[in-house]
């Protein structure tokens, strides 16, 4: 069953108020010291746009729920770019009982800062962007022994989310760490799409399904272009994408993928090697109004039709006396 969520991601900042009076001009500004305290409010679009962060709906367990709420989560951490090299990290602070917005947070540091010509990128959740390692982990909460930075949930470190060319629109160098950036509305864009993956077995297609207790898979694209690791310019590391959960089980779990094919229907190959170290093999099709960016992919009890098996033969042995 092949049952599609869409998630949008949208957030925007508002201009902080100005610490100092007239008109910086279109001139650089140098900050004695060089730092900048930046404030960027985020906010939810009022329509199907939420923010970042992961949860899923009220009483609903992972296995069946149909949508991925997204809120934003105490001191998550956005990358800030300028130039392509990592200027400083903001933190967010989510706004009162409404976790779809909040305000991040903290200082840049940056020699020189143009208002109406510098741009800013900003990347969350780190800044390594890279895909592999996962395994299976939807939620902060679901790898609860292992905390802070050693968290393996896609909430935690998959969940990728970039503002592009955001314009720096005012800047108020006050010295002794006092000086300012107000920057443009920031619209952040969903980097990948989420699985949700659970798998049977049916030898050549005919008879009985059986539930396979995954252990591991390994999952690859027709296209090749499953991506293991993404630079801010475009360029990336393709191959597959492996997940090894902690115990194998029947349940679903949860994978991210980014694929550079986004417009055309796709299959996605399986290798999945169950509890007994036995592999079985297939593959699912992916419609093509399923695959751009931000969408939430439920492909439950898929079913794989090849199984790797020893061939049965006599060998004969030689006592060594």
């Amino acid at each position: 069953m092949l049952l599609p969520m869409v998630l949008y991601f949208l957030a925007g900042c508002n201009k902080v108020e100005e610490l100092s009076p007239g008109d910086p001009g279109t001139q650089p500004i140098v900050a004695a010291d060089s730092v900048w305290t930046v404030s960027i409010q985020a906010v939810r679009e009022q329509s199907d746009a939420d923010t970042k962060g992961l949860a899923i709906g009220d009483g609903e367990p992972e296995a069946t729920t149909k949508s991925l709420q997204c809120i934003w989560k105490a001191n998550e951490p956005v990358e800030v770019y300028l130039d392509g090299n990592n200027i400083g990290t903001l933190r967010a602070t989510p706004s009162g009982s409404d976790p779809h917005k909040a305000t991040l947070s903290g200082t840049v540091t940056a020699g020189s800062i143009t208002p109406g010509v510098t741009r800013l990128t900003l990347l969350t959740p780190r800044q390594d962007w890279d895909y592999t390692g996962q395994v299976g982990r939807l939620l902060l909460q679901d790898d609860p022994n292992n905390q802070g930075d050693d968290n393996r949930s896609i909430e935690k470190k998959y969940l990728y989310m970039m503002a592009q060319d955001i314009l720096v629109t005012e800047a108020s160098s006050g010295g002794n760490g006092k000086s300012t950036l107000t920057t443009e509305d920031a619209s952040f864009a969903n980097q990948q799409s989420v699985y949700r993956l659970s798998f049977r077995f049916q030898h050549n297609g005919a008879g009985d399904k059986y539930p396979i207790y995954a252990k591991s898979v390994r999952i690859t694209a027709a296209g090749g272009g499953l991506v293991q690791s993404q630079n801010l310019d475009g360029s990336s590391v393709t191959g597959p994408i492996s997940v090894i959960l902690d115990n194998s089980t029947v349940e679903p779990f949860f994978v991210a993928l980014r694929n550079q094919n986004t417009t055309e229907t796709e299959d996605l190959n399986f290798q999945v090697t169950d509890n007994e170290g036995i592999t079985y093999y297939g593959s699912k099709s992916i419609p093509a109004q399923y695959k751009h960016n931000g969408t939430f992919v439920s492909v439950k009890n898929a079913t794989l039709t090849g199984r790797l098996e020893l061939s049965e033969h006599q060998t004969a042995v030689t006592e060594a006396l």
